[in-house]
């Protein structure tokens, strides 16, 4: 049996930031889902792996990533 490990990531915030999002989470291992209600967005990313220490990887990245957008688009 092979081993799986995930990780979730939930984010709320304007529409505009969680369409950004949305693509910068379209990477291997991930699967991301936006709702929208209005002008907010509720975005959910799973990032999956069969390591670990991949997935810890995995989520740094991601995470980094993350954090790039938003401090460049305040």
């Amino acid at each position: 049996m092979v081993e799986s490990y995930q990780a979730t990531i939930e984010w709320s915030g304007p529409v505009a930031l969680a369409t950004t999002f949305l693509a910068a989470a379209s990477r291997p291992g991930c699967s991301a889902k936006m709702t929208e209600d209005g002008n907010q967005a509720r975005l959910v990313i799973i990032v999956e792996d069969s390591s670990i220490q991949s997935l810890r990887d995995s989520v740094d990245e991601l995470l980094v990533a993350l954090s790039d957008i938003e401090e460049n688009t305040d």
